[in-house]
């Protein structure tokens, strides 16, 4: 008797089975488009983070390089008597620096200041001329700035600080009289005839602080004496 061998019918997904096999290929898709674009979100902003750090790096180097690039630079009032041209404040400072941002290997003649926003908060702009296109010669001469730059925005605080003389006479009388420099808050070469020793430019943001100290020329008498010499 030949026995008819038993086959196992084959079968094939119901419409059920695949309906679920759908809905857990959709939740696997799904789950994987959230997660990539939690992913990239986290890396774009880090991204952006990282950018604008790169940004304000660059800026504080530059800011640095300006603020010792300062020249002693002379210039005379009507009577041809000379001054220093160096205008500090407490939130703004007009000076010239052999390291401006916008000329090359020319002096710039430049101004920072603190300029406040409708939110109460701060930006540090800087605006420059170049010498080159403007012979700074006197202290009554209108300077139009053609290059503008933000530097920092955002800020809670920007204050400049001076270390100097009383004035030049202070500075020549010194050791008769026992007189020393100190920290001011504004400091005029015009209206003391002299520069001063050094200067702090102090930042604040988000209760972060960062203080640029600066060493500028000293004795800088020498630079008066063409001009005094050539009244005797």
């Amino acid at each position: 008797m030949i026995k008819r061998a038993n086959h196992k019918a084959i079968k094939g997904f119901t419409l059920i089975e695949l309906m679920i096999a759908i809905s857990i290929l959709s939740l696997l898709l799904l789950t994987g488009s959230y997660t990539y674009s939690l992913m990239s979100s986290r890396w774009s902003k880090e991204l952006g983070n990282f950018a604008i750090a790169e940004k304000n790096a660059k800026h504080i180097e530059l800011t640095q390089r300006l603020l010792e690039g300062i020249q002693s630079f002379i210039v005379v009032n009507p009577q041809k008597k000379p001054f220093f041209f160096f205008i500090g404040h407490n939130t703004s400072l007009l000076a010239v620096s052999q390291s401006g941002f916008f000329a090359n290997e020319v002096s710039e003649i430049f101004r920072l200041s603190a300029v406040e926003k409708s939110s109460g908060l701060f930006d540090l702009v800087y605006q420059s001329k170049s010498t080159q296109n403007l012979l700074l010669k006197g202290t009554e001469q209108i300077i139009e700035f053609d290059q503008s730059l933000v530097l920092f925005s955002d800020l809670t605080q920007i204050s400049f600080e001076y270390f100097g003389w009383r004035n030049i006479d202070e500075k020549t009388n010194d050791e008769q009289n026992n007189f020393a420099p100190f920290w001011q808050q504004s400091y005029s070469g015009i209206d003391k005839q002299y520069m001063p020793e050094k200067l702090t430019l102090t930042l604040v943001k988000n209760n972060k602080i960062l203080v640029m100290p600066i060493m500028l020329q000293t004795n800088v008498q020498s630079w008066l004496s063409p001009y005094i010499n050539s009244d005797t």
